[in-house]
């Protein structure tokens, strides 16, 4: 079957369906690079949930009946599936984001709003995601050791570009409740997987159990050791707004 016809097919059965939509549904929004696809392996550990991926990462027809024609198809009591907020701009080239996370709130779809705060971790984070691949298995440890060449003015682009989308998420989910939290809070260390787990689970009135990404944490521990060209990329910074973004030893030297 053809992508289109899977999705027509989608349409109609959301239509014969219609009363049989997961009475719990959520979105997780935000941007790549923030720890997305751990949270939606570890969301898929729980049992009677079932998280999708990017299921707007193409254009569609009807992109919010799309996202219910998945929500009548899984067979679970809770499903969810992750947004990103480019992917609304961009890809469904959605002109009032605003009133499509507000329709979808309000057809009782939870959000679930995530969020990377450094945003020089970021930028380098999708660097290397380009040079090295996107997402890495438990098995994928060489990549550890790999440094990756950042252009300044690269780094500098992609921040500015982040910051334009994180104005951008801000005004998309004014007045709409959700749960916020954060790729350096919530995500970055395994240890915080659990209790991040739980205060969704609590958000969502649901039991938790526990939980163990399938994926794991590539990059080396520190922004230095990832870098190769780590001083210049300093240098450059320290004429920009974004110097802070530095690790304190790194700004205190």
């Amino acid at each position: 079957m053809t992508p289109l016809k899977q999705r027509l097919q989608l349409y109609l059965n959301l239509i014969q369906t219609q009363s049989n939509q997961a009475p719990q549904r959520f979105i997780i929004f935000g941007r790549g690079r923030s720890g997305s696809t751990a949270l939606v392996s570890l969301l898929n550990c729980l049992p009677n949930v079932c998280c999708d991926g990017e299921i707007l990462a193409q254009r569609v027809f009807w992109p919010q009946t799309y996202i219910k024609a998945h929500t009548a198809k899984a067979s679970t009591a809770v499903y969810g599936c992750k947004i990103l907020s480019y992917q609304l701009r961009d890809v469904q080239r959605i002109a009032q984001g605003s009133d499509f996370l507000h329709q979808l709130n309000a057809a009782g779809f939870q959000i679930i709003y995530l969020r990377r705060e450094n945003l020089l971790d970021h930028a380098i984070s999708n660097i290397r995601a380009r040079s090295f691949g996107f997402h890495q298995g438990r098995a994928a440890n060489t990549w550890q050791q790999m440094k990756v060449y950042a252009n300044p003015r690269t780094v500098v682009e992609r921040i500015n570009k982040s910051h334009d989308l994180w104005n951008y998420e801000t005004s998309l989910l004014r007045g709409i409740p959700h749960l916020a939290l954060t790729y350096e809070r919530d995500l970055a260390d395994e240890a915080q997987h659990q209790s991040t787990i739980n205060s969704i689970c609590r958000y969502f009135s649901i039991q938790s159990k526990p939980v163990l990404s399938h994926y794991q944490k590539v990059s080396p521990q520190t922004l230095q050791a990832s870098v190769a060209n780590y001083d210049e990329l300093v240098d450059y910074l320290k004429y920009t707004p974004y110097y802070h973004y530095l690790p304190l030893e790194t700004v205190c030297r």
